[in-house]
């Protein structure tokens, strides 16, 4: 539809010199100006000769600051000038001079209706209205200075004007909105003077509110009301306000921005496509424009003879993202001069037309025309949005240069905002015009839909231009389209003409794309991506427009031309035959189809795919090609559906079964079948066909048949039409299976009579039969009656014997039942071979399974019964037992016979134990018929006895309950074996059966008696309900005693009031009971002790889980004794801790721990020191036993850790919270109860941290008495150990800060670190040795912390994780408190002096010391000292003196045995450390070198006898071993230089004084008095170990 103007705006229609005319006349220059951006929706244009003129006016009158463009050119600079012209570049008018300068850059311009007024907005705040054709002014609006009065009206100064414009048609009246949030309305009255009278329509608000646009409403193309009453529209951040300007002011409209987003969010939905967007804070871009009321044109029709359509105005506004249109229409009526006509005050209401979200935030949107809305983006993106169509298209991605936008109002404000665009673009006329970058203008406009073609077309994209065609023509283009009907208003019109407009452009596009590709086709390539994409595109541009003439017709004989095209348009055509777009084929076409589509086994397929996806009638394709194509390459299923689309359902039975049989007999091997002449008639293709699954001819056969004699098409399985035809198939297909004979009078020739049937049977007989079940079960055959003829008269038609009497018909159902009994019994009878065994019995069976579940529609005589009960007994074929098993007991419950006990044998030899179980409960023999089940062939059915046993149970015969009873206990342990469960639920259920007796008859099968028991005592979910009566005693503290509780007294005559019991800790009685015993305790015992037999490793869950019942079900000491006897040590440690003996829980997880110890210790075995022989490098496979070991061992450490835990959580629960029964108890005796519990809890974690202790220290021990040459994977796996073992002590210890914090008021760190002191005093002898330094490598069992004494490091570990605990809770000072503590202080002092701590020689009788004390010339040195000193073995001079002991070397020797590598020798640095109590003892040894220095000072200067003075000098340079001996360094490096660097003859060795010897001399072997008698060579293992020493 076109409107009768193209503007929104209407001109002044004036002569050929008025500005409109101009632009006219320039419409067609812009038209061939040249095209700078073309997208496919939109093309720029550059205004070249408009573009030229403006550098010149921005030299002249400075840089654009505003445009305006409509008929005329409107450009405002920055020196307050406005320059009238129009698009060829002539300069109209300047307005402006020296004067205006000081109103600042122009800001903001807008034309009257009339074209002949000009109002021009400033930066400084001043509003003037131009006479542009006089060069004059007709009002100027000052903006308030700070010397007016209050009562002035006007803008503030130094703020620029935003938006100015006139109101309605009057050139008196317009507004005119600052930066700052002002909006003024002027309006002047020009009486005997002119006046100006000036209201604010809107003044800024506090806060953050920004004012984006105002904008009025222009007139429309025809008289409107509300073109007079002047309104207004205000856009802030927070409200959009529309205001009547014309007699007063008021406010007609108003909605805020946070009522808007609140209910967009309630009613939020995808419907319109956009992106939703939720805003919490304002918007930073605005946007509002008015489209004035229009008039259309359209047809006159005989119901509608109008000639024009009216639009109401409509608003346009946007906050942030969204976009809203409202319409516009007026209350009430108004008169002509906008007056209402009732005197009411005017109304005008807004109704919400469209709501849309963008991408961005908008910040310009225009109207194009009343049906599309322009908006452009933060980023420049511009859109088109149309209305009716919620359809949002992108034309353009930016323009083609930036447009530069004016920051006035945060310049104003210091508010962030989006740059107004408004004086920047603008649409004038369905254009868009832009001036970018200040210096050049551009004009785009929306392309028509004619005018894309072109463009796709003269880029040479025929297949892009035919695509966007046949889119236009069905509606679907999914963008904005310009000049085809697409409104709601004109409906249906706006298809039928599109679809004329555009459907004959299609054709012409195809034309003109085959033209093209018929002179590029000299080279053609099938496969050319381009010529078939070509091709698809024509085939849906055909369908679309639904010209199938063209495309059978000229785009069909095109790739005809050639046999490559031509396959290449098949192979194009063939995805839309499949999926249905395409049904019927011309025959030209068809047998060009087949033809190609027979070269290879895949191209066959889909031949037959396509075939059966068209619609083929009679007459319109080549019958006898592609049947004989079907036929040839075995497309079955498009054979039978050909000949059923022709009407004859019966003729591709026979050649498929004929088929179908060869393939069978082919895949059983049987190739003499085939005639040797046919085989040659056979093309050579066909032995290359891969026959696929579902092609098959067996499978095609009976669906073919299932569907056809239901009455439904094949393959699709739709009802076929009309229902006469579908009768008439069905009835043919019946009588083709089953001939209308008289079953009475066998023919002469059966096989020939049910040829068609036989065939079946024979090719499936499964398959028959479950089509036979499915269609007998159709209601639809139930239409379907045949007559019966005599066998003189089967050649009459098939049709002359339909009818739909049933007086002289049979059923399909009976005539089924008759025939399969006719072919039965004749093969039965005359062992035949038209029937194998398993035919007879399957076919048998389904026909009186037919004969009893439809009776009586299915009628059978007492003799024919009596025949088919004697074959389905008598029938020799184990095959089909079940289903004649399943007919025969279906035949006996129809027709019951006078006696069952007829059938006894017969069943019992035909192996129907099923059959046999129902007559034995028909006489009531209960027994015998539970007997059957078991005596049943198939296993699974022996579980199906229970149920038996229950439905017998639930009778209210006596003899039923006594049979079962007698089944049951003759057949116990047969029972149980094949489901105890199910047994000890019918036990349960049977009142005359009992436990006890079920469990004495199973006493000599164990097995079976566990699995009953575990059925009993630990069932399913679904358990059992009955509860056995038990004798029960109560405490005095109220709590249910078993009679077999072992903590109940003993009776002794006392009363039932002193049958009280103590219990040696309270937390070990039991609570209130919720759950109670079912069975006496003796069960649960037997069942225990047959579960550690069986299944030892469920004990521990059972005992768990049994605990809960009260009272227990069995006895703790009897727990205790079958878990000791079957050695079953998680029950044990269970009832240990139970009985509350918590000793003796621990202790047992010690030996599992012990025992896993000696199986480390035995899995790595530490080499003897004297022994020559080392060990064998370690194995993967005896790394991972050794690291399952080590887990288990730590997971009994951790079991050991919950027994002390939950030790201290019942006994300490006592303490804590005494019971009701212990409060009267006196304050020394809750005291001594304390102390007791205390101490049994120190004990606890006082052994299990000595074991723990024990085991590192073995450990230590065993890496100390590793020789040198000891394998590396040894070393490792010792190492691991070790690791684990600390890990281990690590754990207890952590266990052990937890549980003893010092809020605890019975478990003290201090106390067990004291009794640990203790401990170790008292194992010393007073001697300082303590244990030897050499360990015993013997021992293969862990030595506890009790037998041996803590060293040094031991005790700072046990400190240092006490300070830590004590750190962690801030207790610093508690911890100094408990550790100058005189107990434990005067206890560690002790320790100290009994272990002789300090640095000295090895013991007494070292071997050693002994070498260096029967050394010549060194007795007399070794006598001045002691022998606890520490000396030079090279000199025997004094190396240092400790201080503070003179024995100290021994403690030092173990030290450094436990914390450094187990090498021989060892450089000691710091950081070689693996803690920090290792870098302490290193500090505390060079604090001592230090003193020793001090003591040598100050000595006197005479040296021993033997050399003592030449060592003088190099005192300080002292050498210490791991091994406990030191040297000089001068003394080191002289003996080793004559040990190891002889001289030698040859002058091949020399002699090296200079370099220190790196290993001790005397652990070497070798003897410094005695050097000319040993070897002077050392070995590479000791070479390598050079680096491995300390020089102090």
């Amino acid at each position: 539809m076109e409107s009768d103007s193209q503007s929104p705006v209407p001109l002044l229609v004036t002569e050929a010199t008025t500005p409109e005319g101009e632009y006219e006349s320039r419409i067609a220059n812009i038209n061939t100006t040249p095209v700078q951006c073309t997208t496919e929706y939109f093309s720029w244009r550059y205004l070249t000769d408009l573009s030229a003129k403006v550098p010149e006016l921005v030299e002249q009158f400075g840089s654009i600051t505003a445009s305006l463009m409509g008929d005329c050119v409107l450009l405002g600079t920055d020196s307050g000038v406005v320059v009238v012209g129009d698009y060829i570049g002539r300069i109209k008018a300047v307005l402006g001079s020296q004067a205006t300068a000081m109103y600042g850059s122009v800001s903001a311009l807008a034309f009257s209706t009339d074209l002949l007024m000009i109002i021009a907005g400033y930066s400084q705040g001043y509003v003037v209205v131009w006479d542009w054709t006089k060069g004059t002014t007709v009002s100027v609006s000052r903006p308030v200075q700070s010397g007016d009065s209050v009562d002035t009206i006007g803008h503030p100064a130094d703020t620029a004007i935003t938006s100015v414009g006139f109101v309605g048609k009057s050139k008196h009246r317009y507004f005119s909105s600052s930066a700052s949030g002002y909006v003024l309305y002027h309006h002047i009255v020009r009486r005997i003077l002119t006046t100006m009278s000036t209201v604010c329509l809107t003044m800024p608000n506090s806060g953050s509110s920004v004012l984006f646009e105002v904008a009025s409403l222009p007139c429309g193309t025809y008289e409107n009301p509300l073109d007079d009453i002047g309104l207004v529209a205000i856009l802030t951040s927070t409200h959009l306000t529309v205001i009547k300007t014309h007699n007063g002011v008021e406010q007609q409209f108003r909605l805020s921005f946070q009522q808007q987003q609140q209910q967009k969010q309630q009613k939020q939905t995808d419907a319109t496509g956009g992106l939703n967007r939720k805003f919490s804070r304002r918007p930073y871009a605005g946007s509002v424009a008015w489209l004035p009321a229009l008039k259309y044109r359209k047809p006159a029709t005989a119901t509608d003879p109008a000639e024009h359509e009216y639009a109401l105005p409509m608003l346009a506004f946007s906050w942030g993202p969204n976009v809203h249109v409202l319409s516009i229409l007026p209350d009430d009526e108004v008169a002509a001069n906008g007056a209402t006509m009732n005197g009411a005050p005017f109304r005008v209401k807004f109704e919400k037309e469209a709501e849309w979200s963008a991408v961005e935030d908008v910040a310009l949107c225009r109207w194009i025309d009343a049906e599309t809305i322009v908006y452009m983006t933060q980023s420049q993106r511009i859109f088109v949005f149309e209305v009716e169509q919620l359809q949002e298209t992108e034309i353009s991605k930016s323009p083609p240069n930036y447009i530069a936008g004016q920051p006035w109002t945060t310049l104003a404000t210091g508010v962030e905002a989006e740059p107004s665009y408004a004086q920047a673009m603008c649409v004038h006329k369905r254009r868009v015009f832009a001036l970018c970058g200040q210096m050049a203008v551009y004009t785009g406009r929306l392309l028509t839909w004619a005018e894309r073609l072109a463009v796709l077309v003269d880029k040479g994209d025929f297949i892009e231009a035919i695509t966007l065609a046949a889119g236009f023509y069905q509606g679907r283009t999914g963008k904005i389209v310009i000049g085809l009907p697409r409104t709601r208003r004109m409906g249906d019109k706006s298809t039928s003409q599109r679809e004329f407009l555009v459907g004959s452009k299609v054709v012409g596009l195809m034309r003109d794309a085959l033209q093209r590709e018929s002179t590029n086709m000299s080279d053609f390539q099938s496969n050319s991506s381009s010529t078939r994409a070509l091709a698809s595109v024509c085939v849906e541009a055909c369908l679309a427009i639904s010209n199938e003439r063209f495309l059978f017709g000229e785009l069909f004989d095109f790739y005809l031309q050639d046999p490559a095209r031509l396959h290449m348009f098949l192979e194009v055509i063939e995805p839309f035959i499949v999926s249905g777009q395409i049904e019927r084929l011309p025959p030209q076409a068809l047998n060009a189809l087949v033809s190609n589509y027979t070269t290879t086994p895949q191209m066959v397929r889909r031949l037959g795919e396509v075939l059966m996806s068209l619609r083929l009638s009679p007459g319109e394709f080549d019958i006898d090609c592609v049947l004989n194509t079907c036929r040839r390459h075995h497309l079955w299923r498009t054979f039978a559906r050909v000949w059923l689309s022709m009407g004859d359902p019966l003729a591709p039975i026979n050649s498929i079964i004929t088929t179908a049989k060869e393939a069978a007999r082919q895949r059983d091997g049987d190739d003499s079948v085939q005639d040797p002449v046919e085989a040659q008639k056979t093309p050579a293709s066909t032995s290359s066909l891969v026959l696929y699954g579902d092609e098959t001819a067996e499978i095609v056969l009976f669906d073919y048949l299932d569907m056809v004699i239901r009455g439904r098409n094949y393959p699709e399985g739709t009802a076929i039409l009309p229902q006469q035809r579908a009768e008439k198939y069905s009835t043919l297909i019946s009588e083709l299976l089953f001939p209308p004979i008289d079953t009475s009078q066998p023919p002469k020739d059966i096989e020939s009579t049910f040829a068609t049937f036989l065939g079946l049977a024979e090719l499936n007989i499964d398959r028959l039969l479950l089509l036979l079940k499915h269609a007998l079960s159709d209601p639809f055959l139930d239409y379907i009656n045949i007559i019966i003829k005599p066998i003189s008269d089967t050649n009459t038609r098939a049709s002359e014997r339909s009818l739909r009497r049933a007086s002289q018909v049979k059923s399909l159902l009976q005539i089924a039942v008759d025939t399969i009994f006719l072919l039965v019994n004749t093969a039965y009878l005359d062992q035949s071979a038209i029937l194998t065994k398993r035919l007879v019995g399957l076919l048998s069976s389904f026909a009186v399974a037919l004969y009893a579940t439809r009776f009586p529609l299915v009628f059978l005589k007492d003799d024919i019964v009596s025949r088919w009960v004697d074959i389905l007994l008598r029938l020799d074929d184990p095959s089909t037992r079940s289903e004649r098993e399943c007919a025969f007991e279906m035949i006996l419950k129809l027709n019951p016979p006078q006696s069952h006990a007829d059938y006894i044998d017969s069943a019992r030899e035909a192996g129907f134990f099923r059959v046999l179980e129902y007559i034995y409960r028909m006489q009531g023999q209960y027994e015998l018929a539970l007997c059957t089940y078991l005596e049943h062939p198939d296993y699974a059915y022996h579980r199906s006895v229970f149920s038996a046993i229950n439905d017998f149970a639930a009778k209210s015969d006596v003899s039923a309950t006594v049979g079962v009873t007698q089944f049951v206990l003759k057949r116990t342990q047969e029972l149980a074996d094949i489901d105890a469960e199910s047994l000890a639920g019918a036990v349960e259920t049977i009142s005359a059966l009992e436990h006890d007796v079920i469990i004495e008859l199973l006493a000599e099968h164990p097995q079976s008696q566990f699995a009953y028991l575990r059925a009993l005592l630990d069932p399913t979910p679904d358990g059992l309900s009955r509860t056995p009566r038990l004798h029960t005693q109560i405490s005095a503290a109220g709590h249910i005693l078993s009679a077999g509780d072992e903590r109940l007294p003993p009776d002794i005559g006392l009363s039932e009031e002193q049958h009280i019991v103590f219990y040696p800790f309270l937390s070990l009685v039991p609570d209130s009971p919720d759950k109670t015993s079912k069975y006496p305790p003796k069960y649960h015992e037997r069942y225990l002790e047959l579960m550690c037999t069986y299944s030892p490793g469920s004990v521990l869950r059972y005992l768990k889980q049994s605990a809960d019942l009260t009272p227990e079900p069995f006895r703790l000491s009897y727990v205790r004794s079958v878990c000791t006897r079957h050695k079953v040590g998680d029950g044990l440690v269970w009832a240990l801790v139970r009985l509350g003996d918590f000793s003796g829980a621990l202790q047992t997880l010690l030996e599992h721990v012990d025992a896993e110890v000696e199986i480390i210790r035995a899995a790595v075995p530490a080499p003897e020191s004297d022994s020559v022989s080392q060990p064998a490098a370690l194995g993967e496979a005896d790394r991972e036993r050794l690291v399952e070991h080590l887990d288990a061992a730590a997971r009994y450490i951790a079991s050991c850790i919950d027994v002390c835990k939950t030790a201290q959580s019942k006994l300490g629960k006592d303490v804590a919270t005494p019971p009701p029964t212990h409060r009267h108890l006196k304050q020394e005796e809750k005291d001594s109860y304390r102390s007791m519990v205390s101490v049994q809890l120190c004990d606890l974690w006082l052994t299990l941290l000595q074991r723990a202790l024990g085991y590192l220290h073995a450990t230590n021990r065993t890496l100390d008495s590793l020789l040198v040459a000891t394998p590396a994977q040894m070393r490792e796996a010792w190492q691991l150990v070790l690791k684990r073992q600390r890990w281990m002590l690590q754990s207890v210890l952590d266990a052990l800060i937890f549980v003893a914090s010092p809020a605890s008021s019975f478990i003290s760190l201090r106390n067990i670190i004291q009794q640990l002191i203790a401990s170790s005093t008292s194992g010393n002898d007073g001697s300082g040795g303590g244990r030897t330094d050499q360990p015993d490598s013997n021992t293969t069992r862990p030595t506890s912390a009790t037998s041996r004494s803590l060293d040094i490091a031991e005790m700072q570990h046990l400190l240092g994780v006490a300070v830590g605990a004590y750190k962690t809770e801030a207790q610093l000072m508690a911890l100094t408190s408990v550790l100058v503590d005189y107990d434990l202080f005067t206890t560690f002092g002790q320790l100290l002096r009994s272990q002789k701590q300090g640095w000295r020689v090895a013991a007494t009788g070292d071997a050693s010391l002994a070498a260096v004390a029967s050394a010549p010339g060194r007795r007399a040195l070794l006598g001045k000292h002691e022998h606890d000193d520490l000396c030079c073995d090279g000199c025997g001079e004094r190396l240092f003196v400790d201080q503070r002991r003179s024995q100290c070397l021994a403690g030092w020797r173990k030290q450094m045995k436990q914390y450094f590598e187990t090498d021989a020798l060892h450089v000691l640095d710091l950081h070689v450390f693996e803690d920090k109590d290792a870098q302490l003892q290193w500090i505390k040894l060079r604090g001592a070198s230090a003193a020793h220095d001090r003591f040598l000072s100050s000595s006197a200067t005479g040296t021993a006898a033997g050399g003592e003075g030449s060592h003088v000098e190099d005192h300080r340079q002292v050498a210490l071993f791991r091994c406990g001996h030191g040297y000089h360094q001068l003394c080191l490096a002289e003996r080793g230089d004559k040990s190891l660097h002889p001289t030698t003859t040859g002058g091949k060795g020399e002699s090296k004084h200079s370099k220190l010897l790196l290993e001790c001399l005397r652990c070497a072997g070798v003897d410094h008095d005695h050097d000319e008698q040993h070897s002077p060579h050392r070995t590479d293992v000791q070479q390598q170990q050079q680096q491995q020493s300390v020089v102090v």
